[in-house]
């Protein structure tokens, strides 16, 4: 078997003519020879058992009344400004709950902009819940970047004027993977028609939702 070393801020390269090296940027071979000294990439160590990546749910299943309060909130602004709109998922570990915190976001169309000014005590961020507006559920590219480094879950609700669709997924360390929803939610399939009337969250769509000025149009 051949050595593997750290390099930290005290590595200092070893005598030895080949080892494994493990650096902030992966895993790499060094390789000494009476002509060349290489360091290459390493894709793997054989002796070692394989692993892949996952991710196992420990946390408490979702409430789907819970989802079915976000529907009602994206359904409030959809309805107002035909726009997505954002909540942020949250967990209070005194009372072991899940909750929804809607932030300050400025929407138009396809776009939802969102702030945290002030974050409630005793709570902690666990991920976000947005809408598609009329369009199908499904994570963006600009969706994958605008969370690629908040770890946690991220829920996607679309088709908010028809039958309603979800894509869920979990993001560590910036790697992100689907989950299926049965597996995050209880109960489940999700009772879409009890969602509540979307008039409950008038109240916050006035304090939290600013519309997005129209675009520019130029003249012909």
């Amino acid at each position: 078997m051949l050595p593997i070393y750290l390099k930290d801020r005290d590595f200092t390269p070893p005598s030895d003519t080949i080892y494994y090296l493990l650096s902030r940027d992966g895993l790499f071979l060094v390789k000494r020879t009476p002509f060349f000294e290489a360091v290459v990439p390493a894709t793997g160590i054989p002796w070692l058992e394989s692993q892949e990546p996952e991710v196992l749910l420990t946390a408490p299943p979702l409430p789907a009344s819970l989802l079915l309060q976000a529907v009602a909130f994206f359904r409030a602004v959809y309805t107002r400004y035909a726009s997505e709109a954002v909540a942020l998922l949250t967990w209070r570990e005194a009372t072991r709950t899940y909750e929804l915190v809607v932030p300050h976001q400025s929407v138009g169309g396809g776009h939802c902009d969102y702030e945290v000014r002030e974050f409630p005590a005793g709570l902690m961020r666990l991920g976000t819940i947005h809408s598609h507006a009329g369009i199908d559920a499904f994570h963006s590219w600009r969706d994958s970047e605008d969370e690629r480094f908040e770890d946690g879950f991220h829920l996607t609700i679309g088709n908010l004027d028809t039958d309603l669709t979800l894509s869920c997924s979990v993001v560590v360390q910036g790697s992100r993977g689907p989950i299926p929803p049965g597996r995050l939610f209880s109960p489940f399939p999700i009772p879409w028609d009890q969602a509540p009337p979307e008039a409950e969250w008038s109240g916050e769509v006035d304090r939290k939702v600013t519309p997005l000025p129209p675009p520019i149009e130029f003249g012909p």
